[in-house]
């Protein structure tokens, strides 16, 4: 099970089948190197603006 979905929570809620899917997606865009990243949010605006 990847990382993100170790998550250890302080209360007695679990996150549902769509939130952890939405995890997993997010952590393989983050592992992924052919998917653009900014290194901080000037860098993201100047890439919209373009």
């Amino acid at each position: 099970m990847p990382d993100i979905v170790k998550i250890e929570l302080q209360s007695e809620e679990h996150p549902n089948e769509e939130t952890i899917a939405a995890m997993l997606e997010a952590e393989r865009i983050a592992r992924d190197p052919n998917v653009k990243h900014s290194a901080d949010l000037d860098e993201l605006f100047a890439d919209l603006k373009r």
